[in-house]
């Protein structure tokens, strides 16, 4: 898959962090070019929404986004008796503010975590319901951040301030809690390998990845300490793995994206600081699709880069904004077994949704 890049502007303009290395603040660079609206309307029509725009081949194509639970619940009619007697309206919307992370499971639901409601949320689309999850057996989420989600549908979700990952099963049941050995400082983003059993936790404090056995949750290992040589972190928060093992953390304080092997072992670092396609300023989530492409979302460019499995920049997809396709500090990012593409878009208060159409040669290796 490869598309012409846009030039950069050069932009680097920086405004207050929020929520200090989990997130950032918004920067309009170069890979955040906006769409524009076609002749004669004053806004886009969102399913029209694709990356690259034409005559270039459609790659990404935008499908919905949710905010808060009206976008799934059906509001609730205000009776006659009510406007007599002047009770108020039963409806009040509900916003998943500060949505971090998304994924979704095999029943077709999409979890997302809104650390603001110290919520975890599952939108059930078929039957039109919203369910709300913020804890259980007297362990209440905080602030739930990271999500993944297993072929069970068990759950996982981080918690910094309870310096825990928890875990429930498909109904909210609380089943266990990961932390106590060796002790998390500040769990940020997770990933799982369900192939070789493992879950992957970053801990932004310790600058490590934590290796856990996914049947025991008990520490198998762990990769990296804080330092600037290859395989060493400083403040890392996303980490992805693809189907055969090969696992990518971004490393925000280094402005990189480092690739480990199956055995944990570095194999390469791609990134850097800057404004230009394939540079970033603080990366966050990571994530690959079925392809072994290596989608990078960006809290500070506001857009999701996509690079082949060596590393090499494709294209981007966002900029900075409210309407759909454009972010504003976007920070967890997970893909599904087709290529549907789950972002939490964490200023907007929502869940967008794309979906990958495939590159030029899906044949082509899919490893680092």
């Amino acid at each position: 898959m490869r598309v012409r890049l846009p030039k950069s502007n050069g932009t680097g303009l920086v405004l207050a962090a929020v929520l200090v290395l989990l997130w950032g603040a918004p920067v309009l660079a170069g890979g955040g070019s906006k769409q524009k609206a076609p002749p004669g309307s004053s806004a886009i029509d969102p399913s029209t929404l694709v990356w690259p725009l034409p005559p270039d081949k459609p790659r990404v194509r935008f499908l919905e986004m949710f905010s808060n639970n009206f976008d799934i619940e059906p509001r609730k009619k205000r009776t006659l008796v009510d406007r007599m007697v002047g009770n108020a309206d039963p409806n009040k919307a509900e916003f998943f503010l500060r949505a971090s992370g998304a994924a979704s499971d095999s029943q077709g639901r999409i979890w997302i975590t809104s650390p603001q409601n110290a919520t975890l949320y599952a939108l059930d689309k078929a039957n039109r319901k919203v369910i709300r999850i913020t804890g259980d057996r007297g362990i209440m989420l905080k602030m739930p951040l990271g999500l993944a989600v297993d072929s069970r549908d068990n759950i996982y979700v981080s918690d910094p301030l309870q310096h825990t990952v928890v875990k429930f099963d498909r109904d909210g049941h609380l089943q266990a809690m990961i932390g106590q050995n060796p002790a998390l400082q500040n769990p940020a983003l997770l990933a799982l390998d369900e192939i070789r059993r493992r879950l992957f936790v970053v801990d932004s404090h310790l600058h490590e990845v934590l290796v856990y056995n996914l049947d025991t949750l008990q520490n198998i290992a762990t990769v990296g300490k804080r330092g600037v040589k290859n395989g060493e972190f400083n403040y890392p928060v996303g980490v992805g793995v693809n189907r055969d093992g090969y696992f990518a953390v971004t490393d925000t304080g280094s402005c990189s994206v480092q690739i480990f092997s199956p055995d944990l072992k570095f194999v390469r670092r791609f990134g850097g600081h800057g404004d230009r396609p394939g540079y970033f300023t603080r990366p966050k989530g990571v994530a690959f699709d079925s392809e072994g492409n290596i989608w990078v979302v960006d809290a500070a460019f506001n857009n999701v880069q996509i690079f082949d499995p060596k590393g090499t920049v494709l294209m981007f997809v966002g900029n900075y904004g409210r309407s759909p396709g454009a972010f504003s500090l976007p920070l967890g990012i997970s893909i599904d077994k087709q290529d549907r593409v789950y972002v939490g878009d964490a200023l907007n208060s929502r869940v967008q949704i794309f979906q990958f159409l495939g590159g030029d040669h899906p044949g082509s290796p899919r490893n680092p």
